[in-house]
């Protein structure tokens, strides 16, 4: 595949990526930043940090989405820093890990400096006040990646440890600890709940995060992959190699092992969604956009001029066209040619037949197809004849050799027949008088092999029947469900039929009174809903999700905080509401302004911000963080200005009793120890608390009093 447009630079491409402006900005190898313009590619500003990047396996470079801050690791990789991207000076350094820094990442939101390293520790900086504010959890080996999902507070650190952890840096919980068999190098989010994870061996995983269980491993995969991109519709892996593999995100299945080829190993991968572009940066230093949908305008001219065979090859040359409405249309229009030739050959028209393919006969697959329609057909004239003669053992015998046939109109009428014939025999069997003429009406059944099951249970079992049918009269339908699935005839009765016709009237019947807002209806009516088993699932959420949005209606009229938190903690529908987005915007306002005073020691300030939420679960942890921070801030305070060594000791270990030994306070700890001579403390000797179970009655203004 050709690029659609390509810009050549002198050194590796690290980061293609496209800005809140439109712009797109391309860092180098020796961070060379450039601006280019997202149509013509030309540039339109630039500078240079002159920081050469020997190693660049993993992300080494950041951009805020913004534009207001990049981020790299130094060239001895011993810190990370961010710079402002206006003034060009470093805002944050944190030289925090032990040994060398091994990637860094902004968030989508441009609110948080990620820096991750072979200590297997993630610092987490606050980009507006240049302040670190938390660590993730910690790995026991090097943290390769960090990645971010689309949509959400979630980020993801892949680590040599063969871990994957997913954290949920809005409500500073661990969501999920995924286990691998190799050390993982790189991670992707796919969409809310899933996760594509590369191991050390090129081995590709798809995790689902709620169950943290692996859904399906990628196969066909023949060389290292080392990135990874994705969209609505496909993941893109990027290889060692210089070629580009494409999965479908439906079933995971391969669609291309080799989709495209560059000149040498892929240093950058992304998808821009505007342009609708792959977009590749390689180790010689070009950046190509490659039209995924290459062959779509003459894919839609070809179908408006009925040359299918031809543009069957275009989509055997990109597989991924088999996405488009252009492919969805001659997909149509296969199915309904093949269906008006299945009609033509029920009554006899084979040369018909045939020309009504036209230049479908000509693709070999679809040819394969047609040949077999035609040769699955052979026996159709036979089969007319046994239901004319009435012998319907072998015409059944024929149907069941010949599935097509069960689609014919003569069949059709054939089954039609036989479910009226067994239920005026259902009603017969029901008189002792009339069980005979019952048998003799279902004779010619009997060389039936699955009528004759039915026809035996249905006369050792009419009481069953008299049942069936009573449950249905008093609408017990949970009954009439349960009889059925121990009592397969039953579904030969016409009751059966309308049974699943009242189940489909009641389903639309249900979304037509939820569209019209009548509540009360709509539940009455799921209640009924929930005794069909194949609409149980879905009606039982329904009620569910209506239930929760009556509650937090009635919340939100209450102004009780407590009750709309959780119950949009319930429901992610509730939480895309007016009203839910109206507050967790109340929420995210007031976090941001805890933040501001846990960054300035200040405890009392955050009492009187979070004070309102310390009853609501989903927001424990975020609520202690502010605290923790806080403290730490005291502490970091106090070694600043050299205060007592004894009153700072006893901090730590007030902290540690606290919250627990995380990373943070440990680094702070060694900070300390650095500055103040004989500084001890026996660290693992101590009690240990936990962010999970402190409570709000153990703050104290000053940890250091």
């Amino acid at each position: 595949m050709d690029a659609v447009k390509t810009k050549k630079f002198s050194e590796p491409v690290l980061l293609c990526k496209k800005q809140v402006n439109s712009t797109i900005v391309v860092v180098d190898k020796l961070t060379t930043i450039r601006f280019l313009d997202q149509q013509s590619l030309e540039t339109l500003d630039g500078f240079k940090a002159k920081i050469n990047h020997n190693w660049y396996k993993n992300s080494v470079v950041d951009y805020a989405y913004d534009s207001s801050h990049f981020a790299v690791i130094s060239e001895d990789a011993r810190q990370s820093i961010l710079y402002d991207a206006r003034t060009k000076k470093a805002k944050v350094k944190i030289n925090r890990h032990h040994g060398e820094v091994t990637c860094v990442a902004i968030d989508p939101k441009s609110k948080y400096f990620f820096s991750g390293g072979e200590d297997g520790r993630t610092y987490v900086s606050d980009i507006k006040s240049s302040r670190l504010v938390f660590t993730l959890p910690t790995h026991v080996d090097t943290i390769n990646d960090i990645k971010f999902a689309k949509n959400s507070y979630l980020v993801a650190t892949a680590s040599y440890d063969k871990k994957i952890q997913v954290f949920n840096y809005g409500s500073m919980t661990e969501v999920a600890k995924l286990r691998s068999n190799a050390p993982v190098m790189k991670v992707e989010f796919l969409g809310k709940d899933l996760l594509c994870g590369v191991d050390k061996a090129s081995s590709v995983a798809i995790w689902n995060i709620k169950s943290q269980k692996i859904i399906k491993r990628l196969v066909g995969i023949h060389d290292d992959v080392v990135e990874i991109a994705s969209n609505d519709n496909f993941l893109f892996l990027g290889t060692a190699l210089g070629f580009v593999i494409v999965y479908s995100l439906d079933d995971f299945e391969q669609l291309s092992r080799k989709f495209l080829k560059v000149n040498s190993r892929i240093t950058s991968l992304g998808y821009d969604e505007d342009q609708k572009l792959l977009v590749v940066g390689d180790e010689s230093g070009e950046l190509s956009y490659y039209d995924i949908y290459a062959g779509l305008k003459d894919i839609e001219y070809l179908v408006n001029n009925s040359y299918y065979d031809k543009a069957f090859k275009l989509v055997e040359q990109n597989p991924l066209l088999e996405c488009t409405d252009a492919y969805k249309e001659l997909d149509g229009i296969w199915d309904d040619l093949y269906k008006k030739a299945s009609e033509l050959l029920q009554n006899a028209k084979k040369d018909e037949a045939l020309k009504v393919f036209g230049s479908f006969v000509d693709i070999p697959h679809k040819n394969t197809l047609i040949k077999k329609l035609m040769s699955e057909y052979a026996e159709f004239d036979k089969f007319l004849l046994m239901v004319k003669k009435k012998n319907l053992g072998l015409a059944y015998a024929l149907a069941n050799q010949h599935p097509l046939y069960k689609k014919s109109r003569v069949y059709e009428a054939l089954e039609k027949r036989w479910r009226k014939l067994f239920s005026t025999a259902g009603e017969m069997v029901l008189n002792p008088r009339t069980v005979d003429k019952a048998k003799d009406i279902l004779t010619p059944y009997r060389g039936v092999s699955e009528k004759t099951k039915h026809i035996q249970e249905m006369l050792i079992k009419s009481n069953i029947f008299t049942r069936f049918k009573n449950s249905i009269i008093k609408k017990d339908f949970k009954m009439a469900f349960e009889l059925v699935k121990v009592n397969p005839f039953l579904k030969e009765f016409p009751e059966y039929s309308s049974l699943m016709s009242l189940a489909d009237a009641l389903y639309i019947n249900i979304h037509k009174a939820v569209q019209e807002n009548e509540i009360h209806k709509a539940v009455k009516l799921l209640k009924t809903l929930v005794d069909f088993p194949d609409f149980k699932d879905e009606a039982n959420e329904m009620i569910k999700d209506i239930e929760l949005r009556d509650k937090f209606y009635k919340a939100v009229d209450s102004s009780s905080l407590a009750n709309i938190y959780k119950l949009i903690d319930k429901s992610s529908i509730l939480s895309n509401t007016p009203d839910g987005l109206k507050y967790d915007n109340l929420w995210n306002d007031d976090i941001e302004l805890a933040k501001v005073y846990a960054i300035n020691g200040d405890v009392l300030g955050i009492d009187g911000i979070m004070d309102k939420y310390k009853d609501i679960p989903s927001k424990h942890m975020s609520i202690v963080s502010m605290y923790s921070l806080a403290y730490v801030t005291q502490i970091e305070n106090a070694v600043k200005k050299a205060k007592d060594k004894l009153v700072i000791e006893k901090a730590f270990k007030s902290y540690i009793l606290f919250f627990g030994a995380d990373d943070y306070i440990l680094s702070t700890y060694e900070m300390f120890s650095k500055k103040y001579d004989g500084a001890y403390i026996d660290i693992e000797s101590l009690r240990k608390g936990s962010k999970k179970q402190w409570q709000l009655s153990s703050r104290v203004i000053d940890i250091l009093e």
